[in-house]
């Protein structure tokens, strides 16, 4: 019997959605409709992308997906023995509202230097970040839980991530 063995390409995974804006060297997608298109793609590769050790990132959207990816797998770990919607919720709200490590040198800040320093835009940033955190938030309970109730569904993503994408892990503040 022959096997067949299917290698992926990361390449195939880079961000659909471009943005000719950026603010501190991601992408900067000013309206709602298009904030909620990249939290999707980056819950649509998740899975996928938690495989790799490495990543060629060819742009802006493609940083703003790392940090999404990395987001996404502190955001599950962290509810991922909550059984109650309301509670699960409530602790990726307060995961939104954390202030984002913005100085490259900073031990917090796992994007290193791929976030840039641009003067006079933290305050910018921080929004930005915030508010596509609470986006994730709210797309990853909506996958976690139905009606109230813990999906089956909870324990793949629960299980995936846990693996580390390019062995960045959130630190938060």
């Amino acid at each position: 019997m022959q096997q067949t063995v299917v290698t992926i390409d990361p390449s195939v995974c880079h961000a659909k959605l471009k943005s000719d804006k950026t603010l501190c060297g991601l992408a900067y997608f000013d309206d709602q409709q298009s904030q909620r298109g990249i939290v999707s793609e980056s819950l649509e590769y998740f899975r996928l992308m938690t495989f790799f050790k490495n990543y060629n990132y060819e742009g802006p959207s493609d940083i703003l997906l790392i940090y999404l990816w990395v987001v996404a797998a502190h955001m599950i770990k962290t509810i991922e023995n909550d059984q109650d919607q309301q509670a699960a919720a409530k602790k990726l709200d307060e995961i939104a509202r954390e202030a984002i490590p913005t100085r490259s040198g900073d031990k917090k800040n796992f994007l290193g230097g791929l976030l840039k320093e641009t003067p006079g835009e933290t305050d910018k940033i921080q929004g930005y970040l915030k508010g596509l955190k609470d986006i994730l938030g709210k797309e990853i309970i909506a996958k976690f839980f139905k009606e109230g109730k813990r999906t089956f569904d909870a324990k793949f993503w629960i299980g995936i991530a846990k693996r580390k994408f390019m062995g960045l892990s959130y630190t938060g503040l």
